[in-house]
């Protein structure tokens, strides 16, 4: 028969069950007498069908109200658990999959499995995680079979997490998903399991075909390093320093059906309309609790629905995304996994951001010693004559009407200067956006230029707006205050946007600079220590 099978690998074949599955208000086990492999099912005991939680809204004005009128739901699931060769494999059925420990499964085994499986040009949707300027998840699908980079993948910034295209492998079915579960539907009895997860583990055991070799760019860490790396995370998060540390959903959420977000199914727990890192440090405080990794890898956050509900959860931990640099490698933690960035992949980048230019008149900026950077950049023009302010100054523009700041300071007449001070990955993203979408429409839109010349003083004014301008005579300034090394220390994420957006504005004609602003130590501690609330 036809079915859909989710297959899961568990980490360690020797763990007790327990530790794989929570065993809470479920049946014992049912074993299974088949050849080659131990097989036996855990089941959900049956709960009694109750009206949904939405009910009360009404009830609670009309008490007569028979519940029956609403009806009522109720839930069933599974786990078929295969033990054979030294591996364990899980395969929900139902809300099964809720039974599974998150922590015990082997990540992206379903999607290295599809990766070498799967028809190259015959894929028909991706999920993927963008570092382009926040953890961007989004989903890309065709109507039709088509190549991967066909649905927009971006090899450099992107992380590949589920696919799903036309298998090579007929015992497979036609269509397969991974993610960390492998999702087919093949023609198959009960006795035929065990044969078609040796098919299966060494599927996923062969390197990944030529066509995605570039998914390696970016692999999991080994587990000597993630030990280190945990404890470096848990030393930031404690010490409240979230510059390269943020929280945000590990999946695709459904907004229309959820209202916020908490960590605690408790009547009084606090609710939050979006995420934070701080809002961690608030909860554990709060429980007057030192903030440990068993307390991040215990403790859940729950998406709410419009009953107070909980939609999905999710351990804190998985919740945690960071880029963390230590020693020469480049790590991101996403979905609970560590990444390490591939040394040759990272030499490429840094190679090509060294040919970047430092700015000739760095010694021209004092140091960062304000609040706000509307501040620092009106306090710098006061002080210097040969600088002239334009932040804040909005440029409204184009179909939306978008509002476009030029830039934040012009040296001279020539030097188009990007101010930014250096709070993680995001902030380098709007620097390196905002320069490259003011150069491109000072070069290519000339109703651009005629309101720019309305905010520029006159001696700076261009003579005729409708001219295109010769844009090798311009500099292109990105100024970043911080006290790291520039462009060294910058995340892997950001090297990758400022050498692509290098790329594009110096294809323009523009010459491109890089500028570091000294630190008021004290600012920047104020800054790590009470970081803006979202």
């Amino acid at each position: 028969m036809k079915i859909k099978l989710s297959i899961y690998k568990a980490k360690r074949f020797n763990d007790d069950i327990e530790k794989v599955l929570n065993l809470e208000r479920v049946r014992n086990p049912i074993e299974f007498n088949i050849d080659e492999a131990r097989v036996y099912l855990y089941a959900k005991q049956f709960l009694d069908p109750k009206p949904p939680e939405w009910t009360t809204l009404f009830t609670s004005q009309k008490p007569e109200l028979d519940h029956n009128f609403f009806g009522k739901n109720s839930s069933t699931g599974a786990v078929l658990v295969v033990e054979m060769n030294n591996s364990r494999y899980l395969i929900p059925f139902g809300t099964g999959h809720h039974l599974i420990n998150d922590n015990s499964i082997v990540k992206g085994f379903g999607l290295k499995t599809t990766l070498n499986c799967i028809e190259h040009n015959k894929i028909r949707s991706l999920d993927k995680g963008s570092h382009n300027e926040t953890n961007l998840l989004t989903r890309s699908q065709s109507s039709k079979e088509v190549d991967i980079f066909n649905l927009k993948i971006d090899s450099e910034m992107d992380i590949l997490t589920t696919l799903t295209g036309t298998s090579t492998e007929d015992v497979l079915g036609n269509k397969i998903t991974g993610k960390d579960a492998f999702v087919i539907i093949p023609d198959i009895d009960l006795k035929s399991i065990p044969e078609l997860l040796n098919k299966i583990d060494s599927i996923y055991s062969q390197p990944l075909p030529e066509e995605f070799e570039w998914v390696n760019n970016i692999k999991e860490a080994d587990e000597a390093e993630v030990e280190i790396l945990d404890s470096i995370l848990v030393d930031l998060i404690k010490a409240k320093d979230f510059n390269d540390i943020w929280l945000g959903e590990p999946e695709i959420v459904d907004w229309e059906n959820q209202i916020g977000y908490c960590f605690e199914k408790r009547q009084r727990s606090m609710i939050y309309e979006s995420l934070s890192v701080s809002h961690i440090c608030e909860y554990f405080e709060s429980k007057k609790i030192e903030i440990t990794l068993n307390d991040l890898k215990g403790s859940s956050l729950h998406v709410l629905d419009a009953d107070y509900q909980s939609l999905k959860k999710w351990s804190l931990y998985r919740c945690l995304y960071a880029e963390i640099k230590e020693g020469d490698q480049n790590y991101i933690l996403r979905d609970s996994i560590w990444y390490v960035a591939d040394r040759k992949f990272v030499s490429t980048i840094d190679n090509e951001i060294k040919r970047i230019k430092l700015y000739e008149e760095a010694d021209k900026f004092p140091i960062y010693s304000y609040k706000r950077e509307e501040q620092y950049n009106k306090e710098t023009c006061l002080a210097d004559q040969s600088f002239t302010h334009m932040d804040q100054k909005f440029i409204y523009h184009g179909g939306g009407r978008s509002k476009i700041e030029f830039c934040d300071i012009i040296r001279g007449a020539t030097d188009f200067i990007h101010v930014k001070y250096y709070s993680g990955a995001q902030s380098m993203s709007h620097l390196f956006s905002q320069g490259f979408i003011s150069s491109e429409l000072f070069i290519s839109d000339s109703e651009f230029r005629w309101k720019l010349n309305e905010k520029l003083p006159a001696h700076i004014k261009l003579a005729d707006h409708t001219l295109r301008p010769e844009a090798q005579k311009y500099k292109i300034v990105f100024a970043i205050a911080t006290s790291k090394n520039l462009p060294d220390d910058l995340p892997l994420f950001s090297k990758i946007n400022l050498k692509n957006f290098n790329k594009t504005i110096s294809n323009f004609g523009y010459e491109v600079r890089i500028c570091k602003i000294d630190v008021d130590p004290t600012i920047y501690k104020k800054k790590i220590c009470k970081p803006q609330k979202k």
